[in-house]
């Protein structure tokens, strides 16, 4: 790998933890356990998933490879040819991969990002990308104020470059009010929420108004954080994906549905029997332009004036082409008597965007992303990145170094309201990674 010098702070806006059993074991209150873990219960190493009341079979494997596996101080090539090429669990995977310590333990993240080049992190969850399924109201709020109490700890490894996106659980409206209170409070200065159907409530519907507001007057950022999904819409393509399983109608498949506008691409792949992931390619930006397309074409946003809103893990390349279709279709005159508000005005005056390391379209139209670009890693997941291998890209389309410096940081500072540490100004090279075993852990 290239060695690589940087004048600037970077701040990585979507970086990982991988939820360990801790949040459920300790952080949620002693007598509320059993009760949690009934609702929604899925650690990093599990052999079961329990989703409303019932527990499924669960991929621990495949899991630690798409959650865990990105190792920093590899270049992207090199961890792309390991990762699925060995099965955790392993001598041979432990040899090669490992499990990346840094998904629980904040002093391995510190190290980790100083050899990516990255000075500042906001870090996400990984597992509670099923949270919109959780029916149970109480269960859920619960889950969520025991997630934000572990992800603050885990910042306090060092508040000046760690920094914890808080969680809401739109089950409960009063109660993702009161959160939002206590987070606030707390110093937390982003959000996430998944845009999907929320128990069949989408989250820009009238009801949950209240929440939106209350973020409005909180100062916080509204974090729209999209996530891979492959559960089957009904039982039919159930019994096509997993014709092992005896009664897809009385198992999960019943309990889920549709509820990801990415979902069908997934399930297809699998009804067809071919082992591949797909739901990455493409489902992860359809939640995001889906959303994007709703909150413009309807003037949602423009309800909450003052609310800033990320969207993040979705690419950004699509971005040009949605604000010009909503610009377009918007002028047509097909409106009756609704006055919605210019989009692309709209999205500059609220929105940032999420892009990762190898947009090379990104850079190559670097004056739509100039002042509302995220880099983000998505590390330690299977297709992280680290700093050095965007500025290397940049500096290949001859991004100007004040845009770099912005793209890689200043957005996100001025976004998030946090004043800059540099760290990191040489590419380290000599660095040993700290690995996790999954030898006796699986």
């Amino acid at each position: 790998m290239e060695t690589g010098h940087k004048s600037f702070p970077v701040f990585d806006c979507d970086s990982h933890i991988v939820e360990p059993k801790a949040i459920w074991d300790e952080y949620v209150p002693k007598g509320k356990r059993e009760y949690v873990k009934s609702h929604f219960y899925n650690p990093l190493i599990e052999d079961i998933k329990v989703l409303n009341g019932k527990a499924y079979p669960y991929n621990k494997y495949s899991s630690i490879t798409s959650t865990s596996s990105w190792v920093p101080g590899r270049s992207s090539e090199e961890n792309r040819k390991r990762i699925g090429h060995y099965l955790p669990g392993t001598p041979e995977y432990d040899e090669h991969v490992g499990m990346v310590a840094a998904t629980w333990d904040p002093h391995a993240r510190l190290k980790d990002m100083d050899v990516m080049g990255i000075d500042q992190v906001m870090i996400f969850p990984s597992h509670m990308v099923y949270l919109p399924l959780v029916r149970e109201a109480g269960a859920s709020s619960i889950l969520v104020t025991a997630y934000n109490d572990w992800a603050y700890d885990y910042c306090q490894a060092d508040p000046t470059r760690i920094f914890p996106c808080g969680l809401l659980a739109l089950q409960d409206v009063d109660g993702a009010i009161a959160e939002i209170r206590r987070l606030a409070k707390k110093g937390f200065k982003v959000v996430a929420i998944r845009p999907v159907l929320w128990s069949g409530r989408y989250p820009t519907f009238p009801e949950f108004d209240p929440v939106w507001r209350e973020l409005e007057a909180s100062g916080m950022v509204l974090g729209m954080h999209t996530f891979p999904s492959s559960e089957p819409m009904n039982a039919d393509i159930a019994r096509r994906m997993r014709p092992d399983l005896d009664d897809p109608e009385g198992g999960l498949w019943k309990e889920i549905g549709s509820y990801s506008p990415g979902q069908m691409v997934q399930n297809v792949v699998d009804a067809m029997g071919v082992p591949v992931s797909a739901t990455s390619n493409i489902g992860f930006m359809v939640e995001a332009e889906t959303w994007l397309t709703i909150v413009l074409m309807t003037g949602w946003l423009n309800k909450f004036p003052k609310m800033k809103a990320a969207i993040l893990e979705s690419n950004a390349t699509w971005l040009p082409v949605v604000l010009e279709k909503a610009e377009t279709y918007l002028k047509f005159g097909f409106l009756r008597g609704v006055d919605i508000p210019d989009p692309v005005e709209t999205f500059y005056n609220q929105c940032s965007i999420a892009f990762e390391s190898d947009e090379e379209p990104v850079f190559r139209m670097y004056d739509h992303f100039e002042n509302v670009g995220l880099w983000s890693s998505d590390y330690p997941h299977l297709d992280g990145a680290d700093a050095w291998e965007a500025i290397e890209l940049m500096k290949k389309w001859n991004v100007p170094e004040h845009v770099q410096a912005k793209l890689m940081g200043k957005n996100a500072r001025r976004l998030y309201g946090i004043e800059p540490v540099l760290k990191v100004t040489e590419h380290i090279t000599d660095f040993v990674p700290t690995l996790e075993p999954t030898v006796g852990r699986i």
